[in-house]
């Protein structure tokens, strides 16, 4: 039905599409081969009245446990990256780690704090992504998006964001590709900083278990990893989601999680959080509930 837009797999598992890795299932997954297939697909789609998602690697969401009766959308054969001098183009698909080497290999400066965050840049930019102090927008010139079928470019300038949101989690377009203005930089410099970050993330988060990365956002002038430890919630769970005891802002499956034990869990956190200190803790990851 849609095989001329890209790869389709019928009935398909999301269990590799989010990083909590529970398992759920689509009665599509297409991977659109170009950007016009994609806006093919999506033009299509509507003029179905077929309901669908788009989905990056799943690094920062929490998927529902019902199969969705649609389609869901991957951009992982949208990942084209040039770059030309310190301008650098890249598409959605594009994972974010395999984008920053390549800025580094082509001795540009700015993106190597963001080295080993986990997903694609389409998910990066939907949430401006960031560690040790950097943020994905501080280099960002524009984003291109797909909106009512046509491709916008949209200017920094022109485009809401904050720390670890942006005008997109609230709006229907898809991101598509960005440009970045870099600085030039010496490779073995950000070669030798990408192993101090990944040697500090190795041994304060808990990458040998799936999560999701941070759950809530910092408070301002706090920490809400530093609140949830305090209350001795190291370790706790509900049924196969567990609150990590390498870092208490990140919940862990430690087997068989659903999506459900992962939500009760945030908000009992959020209960106990608020009772002791009277601080409303801000969710960073997105529950996603089909519609």
């Amino acid at each position: 039905m849609y095989e001329e837009y890209g790869e389709v797999i019928k009935n398909a598992s999301l269990q590799n599409y989010n990083t909590y890795r529970i398992l759920t299932y689509t009665k599509y997954l297409i991977k659109p081969f170009n950007i016009n297939d994609l806006k093919e697909l999506v033009n299509k789609l509507n003029i179905d009245k077929v309901k669908y998602y788009v989905l990056g690697k799943g690094s920062n969401v929490i998927l529902p446990d019902e199969s969705f009766d649609g389609v869901i959308i991957s951009l992982e054969n949208i990942n084209k990256v040039e770059i030309n001098n310190n301008l650098v183009y890249a598409e959605a698909g594009v994972i974010l780690n395999k984008l920053v080497i390549d800025t580094i290999n082509n001795n540009l400066q700015g993106l190597e704090n963001l080295a080993n965050i986990p997903g694609t840049l389409g998910g990066a930019l939907k949430g401006n992504a960031g560690a040790n102090g950097s943020e994905i927008y501080d280099y960002l010139k524009d984003v291109m998006v797909l909106r009512n079928n046509e491709i916008l470019t949209i200017n920094k300038e022109d485009i809401e964001y904050s720390y670890r949101h942006t005008m997109f989690k609230n709006n229907n377009d898809i991101i598509i590709g960005c440009h970045l203005q870099l600085n030039e930089g010496n490779k073995e410099e950000l070669l030798e900083k990408v192993r101090e970050n990944k040697e500090k993330r190795k041994n304060s988060q808990p990458l040998n278990l799936p999560n999701a990365g941070s759950v809530f956002k910092n408070p301002l002038n706090n920490s809400a990893g530093k609140l949830i430890d305090e209350l001795g919630l190291k370790g706790f769970n509900i049924n196969d989601a567990y609150i990590s005891n390498i870092h208490a802002n990140f919940i862990v499956n430690k087997g068989n999680c659903k999506s459900k034990d992962i939500k009760e869990l945030i908000a009992y956190i959020k209960d106990k959080v608020y009772n002791k200190y009277k601080i409303n803790l801000e969710l960073e990851q997105v529950i996603i509930e089909w519609e």
